[in-house]
């Protein structure tokens, strides 16, 4: 594999949580799909899951440097 492809899948990998669906009722990865929002300490996301496909928003809180 090449280091650009490399590169590539770890940034998908790192752009991705686990986190519980509503729609599938389990732990399953979320693909971040675009922010929506920045806050002073946190920032709102568009998250699909990985399974299902549905969308919903998730807010990621910053903690303050």
């Amino acid at each position: 594999m090449k280091g650009d492809e490399l590169e590539f899948l770890q940034e998908q990998l790192e752009a991705t949580e686990l986190l519980p669906c509503a729609t599938c009722r389990q732990e399953t990865l979320h693909v971040h799909v675009e922010v929506l929002e920045r806050y002073a300490h946190a920032t709102e996301l568009l998250m699909e899951c990985t399974a299902c496909g549905t969308r919903r928003t998730w807010m990621q809180l910053e903690t303050p440097n």
